[in-house]
């Protein structure tokens, strides 16, 4: 017999509005916990640092496996936080 012919159906799995997932360490992220977080601070520059989630100041890139950030052309430090100064 079907659901339908029993008058069993619905709109929504019952777990439609649970979510799972793990509670990480601090220092460290992801779904199964293991990309480790790059040190961040505020954006030396004024724009979207870490108030906005991002990663090394908003000025350079996370490498998950070391911790450590990879900073963009112009910047360095261990978050990014320091701009180099051309003269």
């Amino acid at each position: 017999m079907l659901a339908e012919e029993a008058s069993k159906t619905y709109a929504t799995p019952w777990d439609a509005q649970k979510t799972t997932g793990c509670v990480c360490d601090a220092g460290y992220r992801g779904p199964d916990c293991s990309l480790q977080e790059c040190p961040t601070g505020p954006d030396l520059m004024m724009g979207d640092g870490n108030e906005k989630g991002r990663d090394c100041s908003g000025r350079g890139l996370c490498d998950y496996k070391s911790g450590l950030c990879k900073c963009f052309t112009g910047y360095h430090g261990e978050r990014c936080q320091n701009q180099v100064i051309l003269s």
